[in-house]
């Protein structure tokens, strides 16, 4: 099968304010932006309330250590809470560990202003700054969930034998909006135990000087969203044995910025990467700038200062350009000759940017209206009556108490929740654990913000609550939440870090995820396309029957694929992937089982005609490629940047005393604050 080559045509952005979606603006302003919290029991100050000094002279590991166990501790008076730590340089001298299987909510004030800074020459018992697991050594299970850490920085001082973060979490964490730095061995380690992942890195800054900056291995899926690497002396990004999902990977003067490999002869135990968008400046002239064993799918690179773009041992050849187009390691895996060669690479968006809400006054509790943990009463009534105060107020947050102690510990809801007016977030401070019955939903139509976003509301193990959006332009943001979504309207939908059902009803509504981890048995699919389109990056599953249902002239596009399936019965003909009359394309595709893999893998039907891809074994395809729509078919020709991604010139609305940026469709995705 021809692999496919060719150069990236750049197009430069045309003005400053199609520049605010860029990566450098958008690192810039997460670097910037300032987080606060109301003073209330669910948030804990690591100042106030367990007296670190943040003035990089005294030892604050004792209190780091206390204040995340107490953000974790689901049997504490009150419940599990945010952890927020004011700007400050807060000295450690061992490892701060997580030993909890659940949390914690872990917030800085600023990235830039928080500073964990390991002190110098520290023993050779400490391995790292920050290791989420209770164990260097032992994985155990793979059941550590809602690790979340955001805006602050990590300094590994002068240790050059510690990582910054030995990051560990399943199904839903996330390390966002943070910096690594100093003289260490590893940024991010993600790959220093097994049972590692699914998990999320998004808009990361690794810098200073690491032989690693970033490394995935031994885990069941990593997604990286927007990471930079600087100054790394062996390579930015290091892979083996685990799939992953990579975009708008940066790498700068490092002598190679992508290594995928085998760790040993173990077929398809290699690293199996999706990569969409690079860019790899000041190399090593003498090495490329992607080196790989394994299975590979990138698209959109460009290399600046290496010998060339890509070598590879694979059947896909090595690429001795500076840039890449597409490039498959193994040839595409599809079911109908005529079906392209390409990935279906439709438009990418990264989620709207919605300004923090840094007024105190401007958040409202729900459990003051009569929300209440643990009872297993209705919670509809109450959570209603505080948006609709928020909104009568034009305050902005409507927050849940983090849940404690055991089961019954939820929040429930039953009925329907309409989010109106000014309020634009829902969060859960700490373990916002909610329930939903058959008619329990929060809805967003076009009486709400231009943008809503849910934030860590999980149902851990009960039936989620449904969050649906049938607006017709208004966006919804569900970022850390396990709630299932639907849409039904012509709004933009965007998912991060989340263990989440979906089922995508409208025709042409569009729905970006990244790092999405559905499970279950299903006859109809854990994720339905019906005539939409829905991009996703970083994926993993678990369970029978079908994953992924794309029909009704829908169109789905997966970068970074983990199916694990437990044991698959051999009768047992349920697709894990199943295309009606529908284009997809799924590039980095992992299947592996200690037990019986899918013995149906795919099933497209075009009219009448049905065709299968069947076979048991694990699997790692560099892209799988169904339905007859040609690549470009899904771009905008007029407005494309070279990834497929739509990104018209935006232009200024302002209204119900609010202004923000539209796309050329009129939907809103830049909030820029209230006129009044």
């Amino acid at each position: 099968m021809k692999m496919l080559r060719a150069h990236l045509v750049v197009v430069s952005a045309a003005c400053f304010l199609t520049g605010l979606l860029s990566g450098s603006a958008r690192t810039a302003s997460a670097a910037a932006e300032r987080v606060v919290f109301p003073p209330d029991p669910s948030v804990l100050d690591l100042k106030r309330d367990f007296r670190a000094k943040g003035d990089g002279v005294a030892d604050d590991t004792a209190a780091l250590q206390a204040a995340i166990e107490a953000s974790s501790n689901r049997g504490r008076a009150g419940g599990t809470a945010v952890l927020f730590i004011p700007n400050g340089t807060y000295r450690v001298t061992s490892n701060l560990v997580i030993h909890a299987a659940v949390g914690p909510w872990v917030y800085g004030e600023s990235r830039d202003g928080v500073v964990l800074r390991l002190a110098d020459g520290v023993g050779t018992n400490v391995t790292a700054v920050l290791r989420t697991h209770p164990s260097d050594t032992q994985a155990s299970s793979a059941d550590f969930f809602m690790r979340n850490f955001r805006h602050l920085t990590i300094d590994v001082g002068n240790n050059p034998s510690v990582d910054g973060v030995r990051w560990y979490g399943n199904n839903s964490s996330i390390l966002k909006d943070i910096r690594v730095t100093g003289t260490g061995r590893v940024g991010i380690n993600a790959g220093f135990l097994g049972q590692n992942g699914p998990s999320l890195v998004q808009d990361a800054l690794v810098e200073g000087s690491f032989e690693t900056g970033v490394r995935c291995a031994w885990s069941w899926g990593q997604t990286l969203s927007r990471v930079t690497v600087r100054h790394a002396r062996h390579e930015g990004v290091y892979v083996n044995s685990t799939a992953i999902g990579i975009e708008d990977l940066v790498v700068e003067n490092s002598p190679v910025a992508l290594r995928n490999e085998y760790p040993n002869d173990w077929t398809w135990w290699g690293g199996v990467v999706a990569l969409v968008g690079g860019r790899f400046t000041g190399g090593d002239s003498t090495q490329p700038a992607i080196t790989n064993s394994s299975v590979l799918y990138a698209r959109d690179v460009t290399a600046r200062g290496f010998k060339q773009v890509l070598h590879s041992t694979t059947p896909g050849g090595s690429v001795a350009d500076s840039d890449l187009k597409e490039y498959l390691s193994h040839p595409v895996k599809k079911l109908f000759p005529d079906a392209p060669d390409a990935s279906l690479q439709l438009p990418i968006k990264r989620e709207p940017y919605l300004p923090w809400e840094t007024n105190p006054a401007n958040w409202v509790c729900a459990n003051d209206h009569g929300a209440k943990f643990g009872d297993n009463q209705d919670d509809t009534a109450a959570l209603q009556a505080a948006i609709d105060a928020a909104a009568a107020a034009g305050k902005t947050v409507v927050y849940l108490r983090g849940i404690g102690g055991g089961d019954p510990n939820w929040y429930n809801l039953d009925g329907e929740v309409r989010v109106h007016g000014s309020v634009r977030l829902i969060i859960g401070l700490g373990f916002g654990r909610v329930l939903g019955g058959e008619k329990g939903r929060f809805i967003v139509d076009d009486r709400s913000a231009p943008v809503v976003k849910f934030l860590h509301l999980q149902a851990f193990g009960g039936r989620p609550a449904t969050v649906e959006n049938r607006s017709r332009t208004n966006a919804l943001v569900v970022e850390s939440c396990d709630l299932k979504v639907l849409g039904t309207g012509g709004g933009d939908i965007f998912l991060t870090d989340c263990p989440s059902g979906i089922e995508l009803r409208s025709t042409g509504q569009s729905l970006w995820a990244r790092q999405l981890n559905p499970e279950g048995d299903s006859d109809v699919g854990l994720v339905r396309n019906h005539g939409g389109r829905l991009w996703t990056l970083g994926v993993k599953h678990e369970g029978r029957g079908v994953r992924f249902l794309t029909d009704s002239g829908g169109q789905t596009e997966i970068l970074g694929l983990f199916n694990y399936a437990p044991d698959i019965a051999t009768n047992d003909f349920r697709p894990a992937f199943d295309i009606r009359d529908a284009a997809f394309s799924a590039a980095g595709v992992r299947e592996l089982s200690f037990g019986k893999t899918y013995p149906l893998k795919v099933r497209e039907q075009r009219g009448e005609d049905v065709r299968t891809e069947q076979g048991g074994g694990w699997i790692g395809w560099a892209l799988y490629r169904g339905g007859s729509t040609s690549a470009t078919d899904a771009r905008n020709p007029s407005s494309s940047d070279g990834r497929g991604a739509h990104r018209p010139l935006p232009r200024l609305k302002v209204g119900e005393n609010r202004r923000f940026l539209v796309d050329a469709d009129g939907k809103p995705f830049f909030w820029l604050g209230d006129t009044a």
